[in-house]
């Protein structure tokens, strides 16, 4: 996405559409497969020396739940995407898409999960909690301080 410094002049300019995911350059088989484009709603606003641009950037995304392993689609979204660029005094181009895309993969989370109360996978039969209930019933977790637990000490 290009904005020509010539078309904000003294109030603020509002910017919106679409940019082809492919300026997220992710590959095909990395965790995250983006459905449809990059959205944006912007507002550019020119002061002195710096052209300030903000707002507001989508896109949908598809991956697998880390916790319980579906596949899922979610829509990511950066809404205190905030960038300043020095003016010249000549007219110019500025170049947002590699801001764009930079906002874009610091907003994926980390740990993509479904929903947040998807409560995962049974840990000794694998069966998806959200689906159907578990048949192993509960086991006990053993702590590495376990042991202290089964110490008797009397008191005199």
């Amino acid at each position: 996405m290009n904005i020509e410094t010539g078309q904000v002049h003294k109030f603020p300019k509002r910017f919106s559409g679409e940019e082809p995911a492919a300026i997220l350059e992710l590959n095909q088989d990395s965790q995250f497969q983006v459905v449809g484009n990059v959205r944006y709603a912007l507002t550019a606003q020119r002061f002195d020396t710096d052209l300030l641009v903000r707002g507001i950037l989508e896109v949908d995304v598809r991956s697998r739940c880390a916790r319980c392993g579906e596949r899922c689609a979610q829509t990511i979204r950066d809404e205190d995407f905030v960038r300043s660029y020095p003016l010249s005094t000549a007219n110019e181009l500025i170049n947002l898409t590699a801001d764009i895309r930079e906002a874009i993969l610091l907003a994926l989370p980390m740990n993509y999960v479904c929903s947040s109360a998807c409560r995962g996978l049974c840990v000794k039969c694998g069966a998806n909690l959200n689906k159907t209930s578990c048949k192993c019933g509960r086991i006990r977790q053993e702590t590495p301080w376990g042991m202290l637990d089964q110490v008797k000490i009397e008191r005199k």
